[in-house]
């Protein structure tokens, strides 16, 4: 049970106030007061915690009393296998990985070191902090389905497991105008050229890219409109799915004069597939660490969905409001102000720098 007492003077005494967490998460108080010293208050705190604690132990399923992590987990994962797309299981199979060390042990037992100790392993060998994240998610949310769902334990033995942020990590990588059209004039292979600008002039993800179909490119308005992706579907098979969040279908503008020509040529010129793709590459596992060795030979340290970071920041820099460019993108103006706050720096600086030469006299 997560909690945590305090004490002050109030009315010629002493009172206490019991903060703590309940089964369902919530964040709860009990106080007393009138008590003529601190250690008198101490004594009916410690009194009330211990009723507290029974009380919350009263409502625990006794059934998953013995229940090791990883037979739970493994309870978890079947009912999530019901409800979740191939892609969602393989990546809280990737997760729980570095969580190994908690499998023997008893679920209620697990304790906020153990975990730390995951943590601290994974920081040690330069994961990511992105990763370390999504990992302590994925694990979070075992934990919080014990808790609310299953009643296997009272509390999260997650709550206090410290992960510092790298505000370096936050950032995301971006390049210039100018070394995006290098990398464009310098592709021969026209498949990964139309890949590279529907990423980093229209802000597609790859799979949104790969599941692209020809009737979704509007000539005409000059608009490519994001239904669907291309993912992983089940072990070895992929096919189309759902996008990212609701947010993700949207409508976008393709640029008139550089890739819509680029569109109609590839169109003309490269056969489709039974679905009507754009790009009919099957398998999305390995295409990315292609594109990343073709960055390389062009002198540019990045990945393809870096390629869509470099839209959204010429986007922004270059005056659009965050609200277009969320839908854009696909995401929420909150996400969009958050994951490139490091632009409005950007044109902040640039803004003081406009500001110093008119007001440079007076």
């Amino acid at each position: 049970m997560q909690y945590n007492i305090t004490y002050r003077e109030k009315d010629k005494g002493i009172q206490f106030i019991i903060s703590y967490k309940d089964n369902a998460g919530k964040w709860k108080q009990k106080s007393k007061q009138g008590f003529k010293t601190k250690g008198a208050a101490k004594t009916a705190a410690d009194k009330m915690l211990d009723a507290l604690k029974e009380d919350i132990k009263k409502n625990i399923n006794t059934d998953y009393e013995n229940i090791t992590f990883k037979e739970f987990k493994d309870i978890y994962m079947d009912h999530l296998a019901l409800y979740k797309q191939h892609n969602t299981i393989i990546i809280y199979n990737q997760a729980l990985k570095h969580f190994e060390s908690l499998y023997d042990i008893k679920l209620n037992k697990i304790n906020t070191m153990e975990i730390q100790m995951c943590v601290d392993e994974m920081v040690k060998s330069k994961l990511k902090y992105s990763t370390i994240n999504t990992y302590v998610i994925r694990l979070n949310a075992i934990f919080n389905a014990a808790i609310k769902q299953y009643k296997a334990i009272s509390s999260s033995p997650l709550d206090n497991v410290e992960l510092k942020i790298d505000k370096e990590e936050s950032n995301k990588k971006a390049i210039t105008k100018e070394q995006f059209d290098m990398l464009i004039s310098k592709t021969k292979n026209f498949k990964y050229k139309v890949i590279f600008l529907l990423a980093g002039t229209c802000g597609l993800r790859l799979g949104e890219i790969l599941g692209l179909t020809w009737d979704c490119v509007d000539f005409k308005r000059a608009e490519l409109t994001i239904n669907k992706q291309w993912k992983n579907i089940a072990k070895g098979k992929t096919g189309f799915g759902e996008l990212k969040s609701k947010n993700s279908y949207r409508t976008v503008p393709i640029p008139v004069k550089t890739v819509l020509p680029v569109l109609q040529e590839f169109k003309k010129n490269y056969p489709t597939d039974i679905h009507n793709r754009v790009i009919t590459y099957k398998y999305i596992q390995g295409l990315s660490h292609l594109f990343k060795s073709h960055f390389k030979k062009c002198n540019l340290d990045i990945s393809i969905h870096e390629l869509r970071h470099t839209y959204a920041t010429l986007l922004i820099s270059n005056g659009t409001d965050f609200k277009t460019a969320a839908k854009l993108l696909g995401h929420d103006v909150e996400q969009t102000m958050r994951t490139y706050s490091h632009v409005t720096d950007d044109m902040k600086a640039k803004a003081t720098d406009t500001i110093n030469k008119i007001f440079l006299n007076f």
